[in-house]
């Protein structure tokens, strides 16, 4: 990995790292509804879909480069009608010999191709070089995507959990106001308290009757926020109001070091720059000839009964070098491109490493 400043330990923690983030690690809670809601997410996640179709079209990607690797063969079959003019038809010559050709003839042929490039200056290598390294990064970006998608249906899983604890505790203080109005209200008829009391006790049931009616439209966000996450309609998902039940489990925030390589985003930025480092390399070689192998061969005829003989057949053969006359200032352009490139990909890289070690101190603090 390049380097980027980094530190001993996280200042908020003592704990030191013991094992590898698992990847059931919502589990550690003991909820069985957030373990169905997690198993809901992987099935039924739109943004996650749309992730694993990046990674695919990636890996097609490679799989075109690599292809570059190889010999390249074509073949061509065809057996085309053609007309000639009248003024080549009474000029003479052509198809069929000496005197005026016929105005129809058809050419029958059949051909195969092959063609290689001497990858002498490195230029498919690095390109595949690259394209892997974008696979790699387009895989473990669907691990990120999963990630942050299970952290956000957890974050609001508990949040909703929490206005459920909340509203419990309004309901009982709900009744206990009521009861408190109810005895304001006899002792007051009794002689035996003023109508201030009876007053205070009113807006009291008033004020812990709006705080539980407050609940219901933020605890309905988190719901429909739930639902878009495990890929169901809001209008027909719904979870029962349950309370929160047990203790948050301890987490060990493991040391700097270890952080890189358990963040999805941090290796995802260390591929991308992998790839536009292997992009220069490719701009590079894009000021050197280009050497290939081309040969080709085939039947070739007028007459079918001809079409297959020895003395119709036809063939070519030789390298070929593409030269990159007069292009300089284009490559030497496509090359400050690549190395810009680098650049904002090392950027990127430092910028999600501070970004990551800033993450974790903010949530021990």
């Amino acid at each position: 990995m390049p380097d980027s400043e980094s530190a001993a330990s996280f200042k908020n923690s003592s704990s030191e790292f013991s094992s590898r983030l698992s990847k059931s690690w919502w589990k550690v809670f003991g909820d069985g509804k957030l373990n169905s809601l997690m198993a809901d997410l992987d099935r039924g996640n739109f943004d996650l879909r749309a992730a694993e179709a990046r990674r695919n079209q990636a890996y097609a990607a490679l799989g075109v480069d690599r292809s570059l690797l190889a010999p390249q063969v074509l073949s061509e079959a065809s057996a085309n009608r053609n007309r000639v003019t009248e003024s080549d038809r009474f000029g003479g010559g052509g198809p069929g010999g000496g005197g005026a050709p016929p105005n129809y003839f058809t050419n029958y042929g059949v051909s195969m191709s092959l063609g290689y490039e001497l990858d002498l200056w490195g230029r498919v290598r690095r390109i595949v070089e690259a394209s892997r390294a974008e696979a790699d990064a387009a895989e473990i970006s669907v691990d990120q995507v999963k990630l942050s998608l299970q952290a956000q249906l957890a974050r609001n899983y508990f949040a909703m959990r929490f206005l459920d604890s909340e509203a419990a505790v309004l309901e009982q203080a709900l009744e206990t106001r009521q009861e408190t109005l109810g005895l304001t209200k006899d002792r007051f008829e009794g002689g035996k308290t003023s109508e201030l009391d009876v007053a205070r006790a009113e807006a009291e049931l008033a004020t812990t009757r709006a705080q539980l009616v407050s609940l219901q439209a933020p605890r309905a966000a988190l719901e429909n926020s739930i639902a878009v996450l495990v890929g169901r309609n809001a209008s027909n998902f719904s979870i029962p109001a349950k309370g929160v039940s047990g203790s948050a489990p301890s987490v060990s925030a493991g040391s700097p070091a270890s952080l890189l390589r358990r963040r999805p985003d941090v290796f995802v930025a260390e591929r991308n720059l992998a790839a536009s480092s292997a992009r220069i390399g490719v701009a590079t070689a894009a000021f050197y000839p280009s050497v290939s192998l081309i040969g080709s061969g085939g039947y070739s005829s007028v007459d079918s009964e001809d079409f297959l003989k020895w003395s119709s057949r036809e063939f070519s053969i030789g390298p070929q070098v593409d030269l990159p006359l007069f292009q300089g200032l284009r490559r030497k352009a496509g090359l400050a491109k690549a190395k810009a490139q680098h650049e904002e990909a090392l950027a990127n890289y430092q910028q999600t490493v501070l970004t990551a070690f800033a993450d974790v101190e903010n949530a021990l603090a």
